[in-house]
């Protein structure tokens, strides 16, 4: 049995992520793919805009064989943590043959090499810089700004950074996983624009920066606003976007305006210093600023500076909106730093993959969650705490949700995994 692993987020599903696993799946032989995906809140810092069941039907309907939550400690974090958090979760199922990842340069050779080299020369002034407010990719690149032009260049480029990054985890904790690049295709990461044709890859920024624009005013009164989508999306995702959206069952940074202000008004006293990703002199400019907040988005704007990308700043006003401080673990030196990832939440699988789920039940060496009401007799102590607080995380999400849609609001401890034939 090839088991292949893909790390995404499908915010939302595109024909660029059914590509990757239907390639995934041509190239390497697999004959499963498991996707380790974002739960309710993702890497910019922001809610999934659509919830994690819906995205995860998406996924099994476009080619995966079974997904797994990547918990919010390590989906709302930055490349390094993403990665190693990602990496650690699907070692531990004791399943994975390899990883498959989209790059801009589509070498793995390059990246590879570009790997081995930072673990070799991780700089201590790295650290230092990012404790200065600098944003990962800012401070790396300043940090190795000795560096020859051709790593530098290589390390701009965000799905670049996440594929090094990637190598780097396997390769810090001497896993038997192997590495495997598709080139991506079609717009950049950050490109807003959708693609004319189905073959020009649209990236998921394009597609929620359409539906941001769109949605608000067309979603009642003009169903078919969402044509333009149509050949951006694999039918199976797009008929579920349209369902969604229907319903109004999606969500933007500013549905969560209102919590954050809440947040940032609670913990003014005392400063944001001690949450993920906050340094002391971003807490000094969300103080003096807090007296101007007009919503989470025009926050975000407000604080963005030279130095500081709205990614980071967003990422940090959604670790102080869910409470997640810094961990310990986080401020260990890469190569001993032990992150914790005590059991993996199946959402949902294809009928088809028994023998796969047969396979980590046998070989995991931490539980595989099917039934959340399980965890109370699975896990304990720390373990159960990091469930308890992923639960409070997906609860706060579906809470937003249901005001919006005026639906019940969703019971975590009633969500079954996701089986389709």
């Amino acid at each position: 049995m090839e088991v292949a692993a893909i790390i995404a987020e499908y915010n939302p599903l595109h024909n660029g992520h059914a590509y990757q696993i239907e390639q995934t799946k041509k190239d390497t032989g697999a004959d499963y793919v498991i996707a380790f995906m974002s739960g309710d809140f993702v890497q910019r810092g922001a809610p999934a805009l659509l919830d994690k069941y819906t995205r995860t039907r998406m996924a099994l309907l476009c080619g995966a064989d079974a997904v797994i939550e990547l918990p919010t400690l390590y989906a709302a974090a930055s490349a390094e943590y993403f990665a190693q958090g990602a990496v650690t979760l699907m070692s531990q199922l004791g399943v994975v043959d390899l990883l498959s990842f989209g790059s801009e340069s589509g070498d793995l050779s390059s990246l590879t090499k570009a790997a081995e080299l930072l673990l070799s020369r991780e700089p201590a002034d790295l650290t230092q810089l990012l404790k200065k407010g600098l944003s990962y990719p800012a401070a790396r690149t300043q940090s190795f700004s000795s560096l020859s032009g051709d790593l530098q260049d290589l390390l701009v480029s965000p799905n670049n950074i996440l594929g090094v990054e990637y190598c780097k985890a396997l390769f810090a904790s001497r896993s038997q996983i192997r590495p495997f690049t598709i080139a991506r295709k079609g717009n950049g990461y950050h490109d807003l624009s959708l693609q004319p044709g189905p073959e020009d890859f649209s990236s998921a920024s394009s597609i929620r920066a359409f539906l941001s624009r769109e949605a608000a005013g067309n979603a009642v009164k003009n169903p078919d606003f969402l044509l333009p989508l149509h050949q951006q999306m694999p039918e199976e995702a797009f008929a579920l976007l349209c369902a969604a959206v229907k319903n109004r069952a999606y969500l933007f940074e500013d549905d969560f305006s209102a919590l954050l202000y809440y947040q940032l008004l609670k913990e003014a006293d005392n400063g944001y210093s001690d949450f993920l990703d906050c340094s002391s002199s971003l807490s000094d400019k969300i103080s003096k600023n807090l007296c101007s907040y007009q919503g989470y988005e025009a926050f975000c704007t407000q604080l963005k500076s030279k130095d500081l990308t709205y990614t980071r700043i967003s990422r940090t006003l959604l670790h102080i909106l869910l409470g997640i401080k810094t961990p310990s673990c986080f401020l260990e030196p890469y190569s001993s730093r032990k992150l914790p990832v005590p059991y993996a939440r199946l959402l949902g699988f294809r009928k088809s993959a028994a023998p796969l789920l047969s396979a980590i039940k046998a070989n995991s060496s931490i539980p595989l969650l099917s039934k959340m009401a399980a965890a109370r007799d699975l896990l304990s102590g720390e373990d159960l705490a990091f469930f308890q607080a992923e639960v409070r995380y997906a609860s706060l999400y579906q809470g937003v949700l249901a005001l919006k849609t005026g639906s019940p609001i969703l019971n975590e401890y009633c969500c079954s995994p996701i089986c389709i034939d």
